[in-house]
């Protein structure tokens, strides 16, 4: 039994949802660590009056991101096969007491466990948030996205897409120009396949600028 990080809705929103790419500030995320409590996951799947918050960090180098496609067998089965530029997961009750915060803390072991890079917590660049409710497994969680500038770590792109595909869930990468995602109406991915929802909120709401 796995137990996550949930808040209730109207903890984050004043009032209505707001869709979309959202400006630091929109959501309270001071409500995050004020509010939030730890539920069971599979019970929390199917209560929307709950988020679950995830972070969802994106690997950048040179102006471009790093895209990979989820296993067709992936854990959260609605995400299955879709193209996405964003690593991370649930926060969980081993991320509390980190000296940098239960948001960043759990980022940075996320990053860690899915893509082997360790990196501090000052070099996660928090750029919005993401709430949607377009699709089912949107409307349950929100998203705290962050970007990571790999030029630090002196490997050059096919170094790091090989360290990134040593991990359990990537199995297809591809180095992509973030305002090719943002600037398409309707993407395609870049092999067979289709962005997830979250990846085209996010290039958007940055404008395709990394």
């Amino acid at each position: 039994m796995k137990f996550i990080l949930v808040v209730e809705r109207k903890h984050l929103f004043p009032g209505l949802s707001p869709q979309g790419f959202l400006p630091l500030g929109t959501i309270d995320l001071d409500a995050v660590e004020k509010h939030g409590f730890f539920a069971e996951r599979g019970f929390m799947e199917n209560c929307s009056h709950y988020k679950q918050i995830i972070p969802y960090i994106a690997l950048m180098l040179d102006g471009q991101v790093l895209a990979y496609q989820r296993q067709t067998k992936h854990s959260e089965q609605r995400l299955g096969g879709l193209w996405t530029i964003g690593f991370g997961g649930h926060i969980e009750p081993m991320d509390r007491g980190e000296t940098h915060g239960l948001l960043q803390a759990a980022a940075v072991r996320e990053l860690e466990e899915e893509t082997g890079f360790s990196v501090p917590s000052d070099a996660l660049v928090a750029r919005g948030c993401i709430n949607s409710e377009r699709e089912d497994v949107s409307s349950v969680h929100a998203g705290l996205f962050y970007t990571v500038d790999l030029a630090s770590t002196g490997l050059g792109h096919e170094a790091i897409a090989a360290k990134v595909t040593e991990q359990a869930e990537p199995w297809k990468v591809e180095w992509v120009e973030l305002a090719a995602i943002a600037g398409m109406e309707d993407p395609a991915a870049p092999q067979e396949g289709q962005w997830e929802d979250w990846t085209r909120i996010a290039a958007r709401g940055l404008g395709g600028q990394a």
